[in-house]
């Protein structure tokens, strides 16, 4: 599907117009205050376009907005953000399906799921197949292709724009960077191995059958590509609507740190893991000291998804239902349209707590979801954001490096549960003292308290397939039981003894290769699991 959309744009440009597929998201603008005042277009002309900065910024801006498109067209104007497709997958869709419905936290809902999106359900049954429309990924090479772009031609455009600062471009491709490496590691950790393409589509004659390249390689592109970001990147934006929504140095700190956790997860002797382990801690430092982050009052919780823009935000989506038709999908989707639930199996991590957790459904609030509709209750208005990264999760990341970095060092791990403390102290507040206290003696005690405590903070946002994986793989898969125990607790009766062969083999963590891309790219080879 990929290298048909690639034809069909190299087609395009031989009459000298091509599609880089913008929304109308209004975020143009240099590196400087200028994001919100230039739109980017639906249709640019190769004989025109990379000429000036407005170009040259609506084509970054394009990227962030692409990187929350919930319809499935892609399509310029479209005003229609609610419904899902049954045969593709957008991006807004993949952090849900790839990152959270093979988790125990949340499921399909069989009575409110479109009988012809079914199949996308396939994903939570442990039975997808390279068919399904799960397993289509060219919504992300798209935005690699406008990464690609950005990367080989904004350089350029000072040359032909005065105005065009140097300083200004080198920001502009640090985010091209940092967004393709933000992609790149999505589908590394959706799909392992993917063709590795860092040159951008400009000719009719560049090859288009491409072999995948291994995770080791995809990986260390990963990492100088975030490393080149950051180097590039603003520390800060002096418009505060910007330091969210687009990247700045420490939000390519915080991706680094959960690359690197990864890294030290496969890693293949203690020396490599424990380097990872040490760039992971490094960069959670650097992001909590940065002094532009905080954790919310519990309180408050709500405000991170449903206002936005908070200071426990690293990197989120765009939302504004006034602006351009820029409505997230996420209130329709687990309020509304009810597609996805919260198992029974959660109740579980917030039973026995003494006192109110905001995450959990004991509060008036129901910040977490609600235990007789079972829905997500973060997003509750049509501006609700999809938060990609915030501060509590760069706690938790760094008591995870900590306590793997010094296993069943005491010392090291009463400073891993400080750092879970900050997380839980802001969960509970403003109930006062005693609340739980984490406390471990082992590696494997904070394994349990880290897995739970993600549990609680993250219900509904994407993460949880991912972390399971991560701490399923370490040590060659000595702990595969972190995922396949969450698994199968969290499922009753005869599914049990269906899907336990399914999820025991760590090949069948990764999603299969669509049929139309294995079709359309003769150098593709089907993963190993569905071979």
């Amino acid at each position: 599907m990929f290298l048909k959309i690639i034809k069909e744009i190299m087609r395009t440009i031989k009459k000298g117009i091509f599609y880089l597929l913008l929304t109308t998201l209004t975020l143009g603008g240099a590196s400087c205050n200028k994001l919100l005042d230039v739109t980017p277009k639906g249709i640019i002309s190769s004989d025109t376009f990379w000429k000036n900065e407005g170009q040259a910024v609506a084509a970054v801006a394009g990227m962030y907005a692409n990187l929350s498109v919930s319809n499935p067209n892609f399509a310029v104007g479209q005003t229609n953000f609610t419904n899902l497709s049954a045969t593709y997958l957008t991006p807004q869709e993949a952090y849900i399906y790839w990152g959270e419905m093979r988790g125990e936290i949340l499921a399909n809902n069989p009575t409110k799921m479109p009988a012809n999106q079914l199949s996308k359900e396939n994903v939570d049954a442990y039975l997808t197949a390279p068919g399904d429309p799960t397993t289509r990924y060219a919504a992300f090479y798209k935005i690699i292709n406008q990464a690609n772009l950005a990367i080989a031609k904004i350089p350029d455009v000072t040359k032909l724009d005065p105005n065009f600062t140097p300083l200004e471009a080198q920001q502009l491709v640090g985010e091209a960077y940092f967004i393709r490496a933000f992609c790149y590691f999505l589908l590394a950790r959706t799909f392992k191995e993917v063709p590795l393409i860092l040159d951008a589509y400009t000719r009719d004659d560049q090859p288009f059958n491409i072999a995948k390249s291994t995770s080791g390689q995809i990986f260390s592109q990963i990492i100088t590509d975030l490393n080149l970001a950051q180097k590039q990147l603003p520390e800060w934006y002096t418009s505060s609507l910007y330091p969210r929504i687009r990247a700045t140095k420490y939000t390519a700190q915080t991706v680094l740190a959960d690359v690197y956790l990864w890294q030290a997860a496969v890693a293949n002797n203690p020396a490599a893991a424990n380097t990872m382990y040490d760039n992971a801690i490094a960069n959670c430092e650097s992001v909590i000291n940065s002094g532009h982050y905080f954790l919310l009052p519990g309180a408050q919780f709500t405000s991170i998804f449903n206002t936005g823009n908070t200071s426990e935000s690293i990197f989120e989506q765009f939302a504004n239902s006034t602006l351009n038709n820029q409505s997230s999908s996420m209130n329709q989707w687990f309020q509304s349209n009810q597609l996805w639930i919260v198992t029974l199996s959660t109740d579980a991590l917030f039973q026995n707590v003494p006192v109110a957790d905001y995450r959990s459904y004991s509060t008036t609030t129901n910040v977490g979801y609600n235990t007789t509709t079972r829905l997500v209750q973060k997003y509750q208005n049509n501006n609700a954001h999809w938060i990609f990264y915030r501060l509590a999760e760069v706690y938790l990341m760094e008591a995870e490096a900590i306590a793997h970095r010094y296993p069943d060092d005491l010392t090291k791990l009463q400073q891993a549960c400080d750092l879970v403390n900050n997380v839980r102290e802001r969960a509970y507040y403003p109930i006062p003292a005693p609340w739980p206290v984490a406390t471990a003696s082992s590696t494997a005690d904070m394994d349990k308290i880290l897995l739970d405590e993600r549990a609680k903070e993250f219900i509904g946002e994407g993460k949880r397939w991912f972390e399971l994986m991560r701490f399923a793989s370490r040590d060659n898969f000595a702990h595969k039981e972190y995922l396949t125990d969450r698994i199968l607790n969290s499922i009753g009766g005869t599914d049990q003894l269906k899907i336990s062969p399914r999820i025991s083999n760590p090949d069948s963590w990764y999603l299969p290769l669509n049929t139309d891309e294995i079709s359309s790219n003769r150098a593709l080879v089907q993963n190993p699991y569905y071979k």
